[in-house]
């Protein structure tokens, strides 16, 4: 009898352990849900604010850059490298500029008129960005024209002239992963950042997005480049020297980079 009752006492036991851990279980299930789906919902509302856009551009100005040459670490910039973001065409059907290369060929013409430097021309929108210089007043200019990518931007640039050290013309999204790649050419770069067609409004959640967007673009490329580098990344000697001078006169419409 006596066994029977201390068998059951230590059923009764184990059962309220168990129902115990139950309980604990089901209360870190509960505050887990609650804190993901508080934190999942606070996100969404901060991609129609500033602040999710802004948190990215910080955390990638904190990201490292892969190891670059002494000379490339200890020499000043010496030129300016303006990545093209795109074409488009106007009114009469003709290839123009689109508003994000607009905006970062006006940032180097800005910057040279405080610092004249050289100023290089990387993509194909080459061509349109040197022509809107000229229009400017500024000229001997350095163009490569044979970039189609980021990756080829900074391994066609090495190629086409001699560098350390560059003021580096995109927007600030695009900047992080445009720095690795020609950190990964033993080119260093000081960043300009060129702004992006609509700017950030606490009152405009449109706008907002649409940096948001620009955003999360450039965490998934850049993880993108860490973990599998593009295929479609041609090496330097995949083309001639004569390409790379070679405008692209039937270059079709192009989005941002």
């Amino acid at each position: 009898m006596w066994s029977k009752q201390s068998w059951s006492k230590r059923l009764w036991r184990n059962y309220l352990r168990s129902a115990e851990r139950m309980v604990k279980l089901f209360r870190i299930i509960n505050i887990t849900f609650v804190l993901g789906s508080t934190s999942v919902i606070l996100v969404l509302i901060s991609l129609f604010t500033p602040l999710f856009s802004q948190a990215v551009v910080y955390i990638f100005a904190l990201l490292p850059l892969p190891k670059m040459p002494s000379a490339a670490m200890s020499s000043p910039p010496t030129a300016y490298v303006v990545l093209g973001g795109g074409l488009t065409n106007d009114n009469n059907n003709q290839i123009i500029l689109n508003r994000y290369s607009l905006n970062r060929v006006r940032t180097a013409a800005g910057a040279y008129h405080d610092l004249p430097l050289p100023i290089v021309l990387s993509g194909a929108e080459a061509p349109w960005l040197g022509q809107w210089l000229i229009e400017h007043g500024i000229d001997g200019l350095i163009s490569e024209n044979a970039s189609m990518n980021t990756c080829e931007n900074a391994r066609f640039t090495a190629k086409r002239i001699p560098l350390h050290h560059v003021y580096l013309i995109t927007d600030s999204y695009h900047m992080a992963r445009a720095r690795r790649q020609f950190a990964l050419n033993g080119i260093n770069s000081t960043p300009l950042s060129a702004p992006l067609p609509v700017r950030r409004d606490w009152m405009k959640p449109a706008q907002n997005l649409s940096h948001s967007r620009r955003a999360v673009y450039e965490i998934a490329a850049y993880l993108r480049d860490v973990i599998r580098p593009q295929m479609n990344c041609r090496h330097a000697d995949d083309v001639t020297s004569q390409q790379l001078l070679t405008p692209r006169g039937s270059a079709k419409k192009a989005s941002d980079e």
